[in-house]
């Protein structure tokens, strides 16, 4: 089966490919069908990711894979959230948005992050909508270390240990990040209905 990819960021491309590789989907990019970038207008992850995956269907005509995630910063009320890619603006650097969240976190003692994935297969030529979710905990480092991910990647240290998500190789990555785990969950339940 064919799926289309809701998302023009090659990070995410890259993790869907390499999750999806051994399944019996393919992963289509949305910038086959066209290079709009569909605006994030929700008040959620769910509802980002739905309005992402419905304008993709109804230019490709194809089910819909679309991923809504961010970063929620415990002290600063689960900043930057839904805002996570336009924290500092839009169309600005991850540098920028990586220096704001610094800027904020100065002199707050509580530095407890966690990463959010939420994921929606549409289909509604079928009438599926599957949501699955994922997450990992860590907190925010003082300074960016690491050169491997994207995003706020540098500053997230993982959960007890002393490493940044930009420390790890991809295939590390692969296993414990949040769209991993999204992702695994959403392989689980299109299997099923492909077994029906």
């Amino acid at each position: 089966m064919k799926i289309v990819l809701a998302s023009s960021n090659k990070g995410k491309i890259k993790e869907f490919n390499f999750l999806f590789k051994n399944s019996n989907f393919k992963i289509i990019p949305f910038s086959e069908f066209s290079d709009i970038e569909i605006p994030e207008t929700g008040n959620s992850y769910e509802e980002n990711a739905f309005l992402k995956a419905k304008k993709a269907f109804e230019i490709s005509g194809l089910p819909v894979l679309a991923d809504d995630s961010g970063l929620e910063v415990e002290s600063l009320n689960n900043e930057p959230g839904i805002f996570s890619a336009r924290y500092s603006g839009e169309d600005v650097k991850d540098e920028d948005n990586n220096k704001k969240l610094l800027r904020k976190l100065k002199n707050k003692p509580n530095r407890k992050a966690k990463y959010v994935s939420v994921l929606i297969f549409y289909d509604p030529m079928k009438k599926i909508e599957i949501y699955t979710y994922g997450e990992l905990k860590g907190i925010i480092g003082n300074k960016e270390i690491g050169a491997q991910g994207f995003g706020y990647d540098p500053l997230f240290k993982i959960k007890n240990t002393n490493i940044t998500m930009a420390e790890i190789s991809f295939e590390e990555r692969m296993k414990v990040s949040h769209r991993a785990e999204s992702t695994i969950k959403m392989l689980t339940e299109l299997n099923k209905f492909q077994r029906k």
